[in-house]
């Protein structure tokens, strides 16, 4: 099963209306066209799964863009066979074209991807697509130009007019050993030219930008992002423009973006793969987040551009920062930290030290928080929080710590939850 959500129209003047509030919001679905249901007359304009947002809140933010239009959303399951009438259609036209048994076109046509992701302007399908034997043998039967013809034509499905597609590949899993400059593992490319190719996306309203195949990106952590927006969440409570955010490991800003859309006075931010910071920078400026400034290793801190940038970026190792603090504080900045993200996954485990004694000596006085990323199995979330909390407390002099909430953010794989655990740290005295 397919499940979907639709807005639901009965008259088809308000269609141009709706796509355009849609594409404003960036909810609407490019890959599925918009259909007329044929019992009820009805028009159905599809909006992507990758909107994390409930019906009450969807509708509101629609009538907001349109409020003289009349429609409703529904969220519906639908069958694998429904799902693939519109552009499974235009597939099985295509194969066609390539060989005349129409069982074959059926059975490839059935073994095609029903989940993908559309990264503009990439198209990535998931692990294991193509891999049927169906699939396996019509594409070592055709050359490579043939193939090049087929993977371009499938593009074309897949594209808009106002969203066209150039590049497609297939992703596989992110790899569950340690990925410190989370760089893709075995991307399979399969048209375009990937050498100095940019996508993106928006998530919660924020710009994304990446090099596929230098840097990762999932999806999945949209619910985190959108814990960190939440205004009524009492873990992010405290982010105001009297208060700085450090995030150990920025990447493309998975984080560290929806940290300064949130409102926080400075992000300090420590990278080591220089694709990221670029999309990072990239992603602060497209924003408009404020100023960056990128501090290389090796590099003296300006203090004149220190006071200007709201992202500030180290390209090195956040083994360093204790240092890079010292030495700004020398230039005369002041800190008030109330968050540090620790993002990397499988564990973030070797932060931890330099985390804790940051909080100790610059933490915000009231209250400050750690945000720790893991992976874990099922049978150790139970005690997660609390083994946890006894190993940073044993790092902390100045300041109590206390375990507040433990969000399963995804699950990672069979059994294994990435987690993020929110720990709360106040004077002792």
């Amino acid at each position: 099963m397919v499940e979907t959500k639709l807005v639901i129209l009965e008259d088809s003047k308000n269609i141009k209306n709706v796509k355009s509030a849609l594409e404003k919001l960036n909810w609407l679905d490019k890959s599925t066209k918009i259909m007329q249901n044929p019992s009820t007359k009805s028009f159905q304009l599809p909006i992507s799964t990758g909107s994390d947002i409930d019906l009450t809140q969807l509708e509101q933010k629609l009538s907001d863009l349109i409020p003289n239009v009349k429609f409703k959303v529904i969220f519906r399951s639908i069958d694998d066979e429904d799902h693939l009438k519109s552009n499974g259609s235009s597939l099985q036209s295509i194969l066609s074209q390539i060989t005349e048994n129409k069982e074959l076109v059926l059975k490839l046509v059935k073994s095609f991807p029903k989940k993908y992701s559309i990264y503009t302007p990439l198209l990535l399908l998931p692990p294991k697509s193509l891999e049927s034997e169906e699939w396996t043998s019509i594409l070592n039967d055709l050359d490579n130009e043939r193939k090049q013809t087929l993977f371009k034509s499938i593009l074309d499905i897949y594209s808009t007019p106002s969203s066209p597609l150039t590049h497609l590949a297939i992703n596989k899993p992110i790899p569950e050993s340690d990925n410190i400059i989370r760089s893709p593992v075995h991307l399979t490319m399969l048209y375009g030219d990937f050498n100095n190719f940019w996508c993106h996306t928006i998530q919660n309203g924020i710009y994304q930008t990446w090099m596929p195949i230098h840097t990762m990106f999932s999806r999945g952590n949209i619910k985190e992002k959108a814990r960190i927006l939440s205004l009524n969440n009492e873990s992010y409570s405290n982010i105001n423009y009297t208060t700085d955010v450090i995030d150990m490991y920025a990447g493309i800003g998975y984080f560290t973006l929806p940290y300064l859309k949130r409102g926080a006075r400075r992000v300090y931010c420590w990278e080591i793969n220089e694709y990221s910071v670029e999309g990072l920078i990239r992603g602060v400026k497209r924003n408009k987040f404020g100023e960056c400034y990128l501090v290389k290793r090796n590099e003296n801190i300006d203090y004149s551009k220190l006071l200007k940038a709201r992202c500030v970026i180290f390209l090195e190792s956040n083994e360093y920062c204790i240092d890079r603090v010292d030495e700004m504080i020398n230039l005369g900045m002041s800190f008030n930290i109330s968050h540090i993200n620790l993002g990397l996954l499988p564990t973030s485990v070797d932060s931890w030290p330099y985390t804790c004694k940051l909080l100790d000596n610059y933490g915000d006085k009231s209250s400050s928080w750690i945000h720790v990323h893991e992976n874990i199995g099922t049978d150790e979330i139970e005690g997660f929080m609390d083994k946890t909390n006894d190993k940073l407390q044993s790092m902390l002099f100045n300041k109590k710590i206390t375990p507040i909430w433990l969000e399963k953010v995804k699950t990672f794989a069979p059994d294994v939850y990435h987690i993020v655990g929110d720990f709360k740290l106040i004077e002792k005295n």
